[in-house]
């Protein structure tokens, strides 16, 4: 018999936050296998679930993201072995086509984030410049550090997801993004207090780049 090990943990290792889900529904063979929920007084699921004795066929695992999206996650179970399966609430489908790095030519834009809360303020900003087929972060110095294709991916990927934070939050604290570019500025605010978007980004290119 095979057997199911359930991770509900974050698709990118740089974002610290717990994402937590309320509710998977799990599938075999297009029929419904199990539905869980929080047990007892609990809010949310635990990070680690565990099915034992589970038969061959293929399993589906369909959750909700944090931006609102049905993931539908495909696992065929054919050996007797455990199964990983990674849950990833904060993975986004949606690609969006407005994204001011993505279409960056021989210009620079800069990415101001300003956070305002009962308790706090704090206000910091990136600069991103294209020349030709490279691209380059400029540092507090002035001085620019190259950007290779995975960090390129991933600031791309970054403001892809500030773009699709939802915009039904009620939180105190609102963060606030502003992009800048060719003279235009475009701005988007997250009040939902389940995004770290602006520290996970800061935390990559702390430990990759600069």
């Amino acid at each position: 018999m095979a057997n199911f090990d359930i991770h509900i943990e974050n698709s990118d290792k740089y974002d610290n936050g717990r994402h937590d889900l309320y509710k998977i529904e799990i599938y075999k063979d297009e029929k419904i296998f199990k539905i869980l929920e929080p047990e007892g007084s609990a809010l949310f699921l635990n990070s680690n679930i565990k099915f034992d004795s589970l038969k061959e066929g293929k399993y589906s695992f369909v959750y909700e993201n944090l931006f609102g999206e049905t993931i539908k996650k495909e696992i065929k179970v054919d050996e007797s072995k455990t199964y990983r399966v990674s849950i990833n609430p904060d993975y986004l489908l949606k690609k969006n086509n407005k994204t001011v790095f993505e279409n960056l030519k021989d210009s620079e834009a800069k990415l101001v984030f300003q956070s305002r809360g009962c308790f706090h303020q704090g206000k910091d900003s990136i600069i991103i410049i294209n020349k030709g087929k490279n691209y380059f972060l400029r540092l507090k110095n002035g001085s620019l550090k190259i950007l290779d294709k995975e960090a390129w991916a991933y600031l791309v990927k970054t403001e892809n997801i500030i773009r699709e934070i939802p915009k039904d939050g009620e939180c105190t604290t609102r963060d606030e993004y502003i992009f800048y570019h060719k003279g235009k500025s475009d701005t988007i605010n997250d009040t939902t207090c389940r995004f770290s978007t602006w520290y996970t980004l800061k935390d990559y290119l702390k430990k990759n780049i600069q």
